[in-house]
């Protein structure tokens, strides 16, 4: 079988999809990945081709414009259109038996629909639909996002709408641009850890997480064994000081402490109890520590969840929050809506209250690369 992938270029993205790739390799099928020069190599060591995206997608600095719905929104309406017309000859001329490709990417929806091609798509977080947004914290965010940015959104709509008219496309559907479907769409979360799960259609597969197949393919690094562990991303640069009086705290300068920041400040590199890195590898670090502060990446938490770590999550983006209350919900962790020292102590003092072996049974027991290699073989060798 050939398969052309267009993935979205985000570590986030690529990594929960490459033992899939793998697999679908090992079993004699042509796959080409579409991606940026940093997940080559991650994709040649799967047995897959490396197929290189122009410059429109490798300007785009993802880990910027996902932190506000509206400037994804803008930002993927047009990358859409311009990779619409780009890679529609290119499928047409490959001819695929299969397109799989990113929920982020409407435009694979698109070409995937205009050439009659039979397409999957890969979800790398929680699905969602109209019942989860409306019932989430995602419809809560969505009142002042519309008050603010109505206009613009409007204008955004009116001109995808156009385009697809124009090309002779399916209409316009708002969903699409965050949580695309596809034939069949496979997302990457057990189906216990899915809200709403039974509101989905049928072509919706929970198939659960690709970890265990993570942690043979991704190892880069040896750790010791840490109390903490901190990836906090921007809410760390956020409240560098207040970070550092949390630190100061007696029962954190008792702890030994491991945390990934770009660059470290340098009362930090004045702590012994505490070591910076610029790159952490998770799957390699995670199981060495005792408690683990992050923003609620899916990625991490699950990883988290599958070695039975507990978690306190501070989250910066919509997603993230929800995220968050699916993992407090299952006892796996805490939930802070933001940063605030006294709460992120008393959190930390209360982690033995958590029961993280909980989800670690939910995560263990859904192997979502073999479900997704089964249903993508499925569906692209059906007749």
């Amino acid at each position: 079988m050939k398969i052309v992938y267009f993935m979205t270029p985000a570590y986030g993205h690529v990594l929960p999809v490459l033992p899939v790739v793998r697999e679908l390799a090992a079993k004699a099928h042509k796959i080409s990945c579409f991606a940026t020069p940093a997940f080559r190599d991650y994709i040649e060591k799967c047995g897959a081709e490396y197929r290189e995206y122009g410059r429109e997608f490798q300007t785009l600095r993802l880990d910027e414009v996902t932190s506000d719905l509206y400037v994804l929104m803008d930002n993927l309406i047009n990358l859409n259109e311009k990779l619409y017309d780009i890679y529609l000859e290119d499928v047409k001329a490959e001819k695929p038996d299969l397109l799989i490709y990113d929920s982020m990417l409407s435009f694979a929806k698109n070409i995937a629909y205009k050439l009659k091609c039979r397409s999957i798509c890969t979800v790398c977080t929680i699905g969602f639909n109209l019942p989860v947004c409306l019932f989430s914290n995602i419809a809560t965010s969505s009142v002042p996002l519309v008050l603010k940015h109505g206009g613009g959104m409007r204008r955004l709509i009116r001109q995808d709408k156009r385009f697809r008219k124009v090309r002779g496309l399916e209409g316009f559907k708002l969903i699409d641009l965050y949580m695309n479907t596809a034939d069949v769409t496979l997302v990457m979360t057990p189906y216990r850890l899915q809200p709403l799960s039974w509101t989905f259609p049928k072509s919706v597969h929970f198939v659960g997480t690709t970890i265990k197949e993570q942690t043979e393919m991704l190892h880069g690094a040896e750790y010791e064994d840490y109390d903490c562990y901190i990836s906090m991303g921007t809410v760390f640069g956020q409240n560098v000081n207040e970070m550092k009086e949390f630190l100061e705290l007696p029962g954190m300068r008792e702890k030994k402490i491991i945390i990934s920041v770009p660059s470290a400040p340098d009362w930090m590199t004045a702590m012994p109890n505490v070591r910076a890195e610029k790159w952490v590898y998770n799957v390699d670090l995670i199981p060495h520590c005792g408690l683990f502060i992050n923003v609620g990446g899916v990625s991490s938490v699950y990883t988290a969840m599958y070695y039975g770590v507990r978690q306190i999550s501070i989250p910066a983006q919509e997603e993230e929050r929800y995220n968050a209350r699916i993992m407090k919900k299952h006892k796996a962790g805490f939930y802070l809506k933001k940063y605030d020292t006294e709460k992120l102590y008393n959190a930390v003092k209360n982690i033995d209250r958590l029961e993280p072996d909980r989800c670690r049974t939910i995560i263990k027991e859904a192997d979502g690369t073999a479900e997704a290699v089964r249903l993508i073989e499925r569906h692209g060798l059906e007749t």
